[in-house]
């Protein structure tokens, strides 16, 4: 449970939807404080100083965006996260990207368990709760802001071929450098193959291995139809004793669920995160609808797209990261890297590309 004197200042101008969202954060244990009108809403973020500001995008008298704007240009208050509240038809209309003042983002309509998801990792304090798990590569913790968050719900998205599962090896393989054990449910090897694929990216997981510091779980939930989400949840479970898990990739146990399943799956893994786990979910990007994207992006505590693009008359693969929370610095930065034996993962400037 929150201390009382966890403050958050809730920017909000119809009546029913403040009470929807103080409430329960008030159950929760929150101190709970109001601005119903744009123009004095920065004012009250620098006298409150609260711990997390949640700003509804249509306001009326002001957008969020201009809100929040103002809220980070001020020293007093431009360490405080804050939380765009929009609805999908907003978000072309939203700041996105490494000059956004925005933290993270909720998507209309949600739910109470929804809100306090998305709340609670972001006002945690303390030391533990902001530690950031390292890649063991250092200009790719660089782009991320120190690394991965512990306690964090992290989404790898990409096409095929783009790079997801060399990335997840990456993380994996520092984390487990960094004293942290792993359980990996994987469709996309076996424990042989993985063993020899990233032997071959010099990330050699024998050791790890042996001392039951990483497990490698099969998944194999092809037969299952809708009820593959809920099994692998299930077992995922049943791995609770360890640091971290990852999941490469969802996409296999999906296409036969709705969208509210799969969301629902996201919100488990939320809570498994809430337990003291970090869960790391690969997805290729064609497996899931823009709209549910949207969804599980904003609930997600870490964002990691993958792409392969055309620069200079040259294929490379590229990652925007997007989100990081507690990131030491500003994420959104788009970087382009290469996978060579013996190496792994190398980032490349842009700039460099094809020179």
């Amino acid at each position: 449970m929150p201390k009382k004197d966890t403050k958050i200042l809730l920017i909000e101008s119809d009546p029913e939807m403040v009470d929807f969202m103080r409430y329960p954060l008030e159950d929760e244990g929150y101190t709970v404080v109001t601005a119903t009108d744009g123009t004095v809403a920065a004012k009250r973020a620098v006298r409150a100083q609260p711990d997390l500001i949640l700003v509804n995008f249509r306001l009326e008298k002001m957008k969020g965006n201009t809100i929040a704007r103002r809220i980070r240009k001020d020293p007093v208050t431009d360490h405080i996260p804050i939380v765009m509240v929009a609805s999908e038809d907003n978000l072309e209309e939203l700041d996105i990207g490494p000059r956004s003042p925005i933290d993270d983002f909720l998507i209309k309509p949600f739910d109470v368990q929804e809100l306090v998801l998305k709340v609670n990792p972001l006002v945690k304090s303390g030391d533990a709760d902001n530690a950031m798990i390292s890649t063991g590569n250092g200009k790719l913790d660089e782009k991320m802001g120190g690394g991965v968050p512990v306690r964090s719900l992290t989404l790898i998205e990409g096409d095929s071929g783009a790079g997801k599962s060399v990335l997840s090896q990456q993380i994996i393989h520092g984390s487990l450098g960094d004293g942290y054990k792993i359980s990996l449910f994987t469709s996309e090897n076996t424990v042989s193959s993985l063993v020899k694929q990233m032997r071959s990216l010099s990330l050699d997981i024998t050791n790890y291995l042996l001392l039951n510091d990483l497990r490698v779980l099969p998944i194999e939930t092809s037969t299952l139809g809708r009820q593959a989400p809920p099994e692998l949840m299930k077992a995922m479970r049943m791995e609770a004793d360890r640091d971290m898990i990852f999941v490469d990739s969802l996409t296999s146990s999906i296409p036969q669920s709705t969208d509210t399943e799969v969301l629902g799956f996201f919100e488990a893994c939320k809570r498994m995160c809430d337990d003291g786990a970090s869960v790391v979910i690969v997805v290729h990007s064609h497996g899931l609808t823009n709209e549910l994207l949207t969804r599980i992006r904003a609930l997600c505590d870490a964002h990691l797209r993958l792409r392969t693009e055309e620069v200079r008359d040259q294929l490379v693969k590229t990652l925007e990261v997007t989100k990081v929370r507690g990131a030491e610095q500003k994420t959104g930065n788009i970087v382009s890297f290469e996978v060579e034996p013996g190496w792994g993962m190398k980032i490349v400037p842009l700039s460099k590309v094809g020179a």
